[in-house]
């Protein structure tokens, strides 16, 4: 009678330990559902993560003060130091050097984690992702690393992750939906918010993005049809020379479209669908938009380098260029899918487009608040981000 008290009491005392093992375990477990709607377990405490992506991810989590947890990354652009050079026509050589990405220029050490893709940007390493045994990988569909074009592509990279028995958590870009709508962003930092423990704060984020939105629409919408500026975003790749093109433009079912005909409220001055289009010079002066901006998606390229540059002296008599209605953007490397800085880009279109409207604001000081307030960085550090950017012009032109 005697064991069996004793047997009974180990029992208890057992199943006690496995209850409470069971509480202390399911307390230190958590879910978080996707933008694919798929819930996720995952440890409480999270400290090694795989991010492929092209620095969204990581500039949400530098804002989140948890970017140290990040094992490997997916995008060869938080790497690379790009420098572009160029000659004028009167043979004067500017050189661009140290363009980095902001997470490369913020975290120097991201350049020593594996990257688990190719440095051509088109093929996932799983050999590398495995070996960096992360916790978590976080995928952000849409980006130049993963693109949103082929969606069979897109399932067979999640199966094969999913497989390896990583937890995986996936973001949908704005340019996974194709209506080149930003707005999806916002979701995307909710999930983030939810995944540290920290949706206030990230919701917080999203809405300070979103009040240069609303800046922009309060102070153009109003400008009738016949008033509005006509842009061209106008790639001036050198490969697009080699194949008879003058630059490249961008129709109005871009992102780049979105932001200066539904947020600047100005025309983009090429009518038709498509990204990269190549134009050549009468097409370009059958366009003849009233401002030119320069994008950074295929190579940095200043204002002067068409102002000046012997490649583009046909184009003289455009009216963007006999007024100097030239801009560049901001360098944004591998940027195919919007990343935090989006507020700047906007900005930039917006005031280039409409002078008048935002003589208030200088881009060379709200850039500098922005790195503030999203990264909280200190002053000389936020200078060393504009001039990574290469917004420096912005400084010289007082713009």
């Amino acid at each position: 009678m005697k064991r069996s008290q004793h047997s009974a009491t180990g029992v208890a005392a057992i199943l006690f330990f496995c209850i409470v093992s069971f509480a202390v375990g399911a307390q230190e477990q958590y879910t978080v559902t996707d933008m694919r709607g798929k819930s996720i377990t995952l440890p409480k405490e999270l400290e090694r993560i795989a991010t492929i992506d092209d620095g969204f991810v990581e500039a949400v989590m530098t804002h989140l003060g948890v970017i140290d947890k990040v094992v490997a990354i997916g995008s060869w652009s938080m790497k690379r130091d790009y420098t572009y050079s160029f000659v004028t026509g009167s043979g004067e050589h500017y050189t661009y050097s140290k363009g980095w990405n902001t997470m490369k220029y913020l975290h120097p050490w991201l350049n020593d984690l594996p990257c688990i893709n190719s440095p051509q940007g088109n093929i996932l390493s799983y050999e590398t992702l495995a070996q960096s045994n992360p916790q978590l990988v976080i995928l952000r569909v849409g980006d130049c690393t993963v693109g949103s074009g082929n969606r069979e592509a897109v399932e067979k990279t999640i199966s094969t992750i999913e497989a390896m028995g990583f937890p995986l958590l996936v973001l949908y870009s704005p340019s996974w939906y194709r209506n080149s709508d930003l707005t999806s962003m916002n979701e995307e930092m909710a999930v983030l918010g939810r995944l540290f423990h920290q949706e206030d704060k990230a919701r917080a984020l999203a809405a300070y993005l979103r009040s240069t939105i609303d800046l922009i629409q309060e102070r153009t919408q109003a400008i009738p049809e016949s008033k509005k500026s006509r842009l061209l975003m106008l790639g001036l790749n050198p490969n697009i020379r080699t194949k008879g093109g003058t630059g490249s433009v961008w129709g109005i079912d871009t992102p780049e479209s979105y932001i200066i005909e539904s947020i600047a409220h100005a025309k983009n001055a090429f009518r038709e669908n498509g990204r990269g289009k190549i134009l050549n010079i009468e097409q370009i002066y059958a366009l003849d938009p009233d401002v030119i901006i320069l994008p950074t998606s295929n190579g940095y390229h200043p204002p002067r380098e068409i102002l000046e540059g012997p490649d583009f002296s046909l184009l003289s008599e455009l009216r963007a260029i006999k007024n100097r209605r030239v801009c560049a953007m901001p360098w944004t490397p591998m940027n195919c899918s919007r990343r935090v800085e989006y507020p700047l880009d906007m900005l930039i279109i917006a005031k280039a487009a409409y002078p008048e409207l935002f003589s208030d604001i200088k881009i060379h000081e709200v850039a500098l608040q922005f790195y503030k307030d999203v990264y909280h960085v200190d002053d000389a550090t936020a200078r060393g981000l504009r001039s990574a950017q290469w917004l420096d012009w912005t400084v010289e032109n007082d713009f």
